[in-house]
């Protein structure tokens, strides 16, 4: 799906929603597909690179991860066993308190490598759930689809990625399904 610049996220919250984007659901190109292309990912976003295939791994099932508890704030899934499967990755996360002039206690990564991009990313989500903003942050209701985007709406209720897209083939789909019930 082509990205659309009102789904970004408020700040630092954005790496986020572009890393869950990272792979376009379910089959599409995937930008964390080699080694090398994650690792091109990961320093275009000032974060460090993959060195092996472990790591890769990680750091796709840590993507996935992401990804279901964005759908779940979306309502759908469940949010508590989405939160749950973060844990094994925020057990390993090392983060310090730095403290920063202006903003006061900060979280600072740790590690070297996916383990310093997964305590980066978790170090945002805890900024974001603090803030407020996380709710937010979604993946399209559309099982097919999962694109992650900010939620703009005045009331917090978008579903889907786009309501031209996957909304109007999900409402089409709903009607053609109670038409056949008829």
């Amino acid at each position: 799906m082509a990205p659309d610049p009102t789904d970004d996220a408020p700040g630092r919250l954005d790496l986020v929603r572009l890393f869950v984007n990272t792979l376009d659901f379910p089959d599409g190109p995937d930008a964390l597909g080699t080694l090398e292309a994650a690792s091109a990912w990961c320093r275009s976003h000032a974060l460090p690179p993959v060195s092996n295939a472990r790591e890769l791994a990680r750091l796709r099932d840590f993507r996935e991860a992401l990804r279901e508890l964005l759908f779940g704030n979306n309502g759908e899934g469940g949010p508590r066993s989405s939160w749950e499967a973060l844990r094994p990755f925020a057990r390993v996360a090392q983060f310090a308190v730095a403290l920063d002039p202006v903003a006061g206690p900060v979280l600072e990564p740790g590690g070297a490598g996916a383990d310093r991009t997964i305590a980066t990313m978790l170090g945002i989500v805890h900024e974001a759930v603090a803030s407020g903003t996380w709710p937010r942050l979604r993946a399209c209701r559309r099982d097919t689809c999962k694109f992650a985007y900010y939620d703009r709406s005045k009331n917090g209720s978008r579903a889907w990625c786009s309501m031209t897209l996957c909304g109007n083939r999900e409402k089409a789909q709903r009607r053609r399904a109670r038409d056949r019930a008829l």
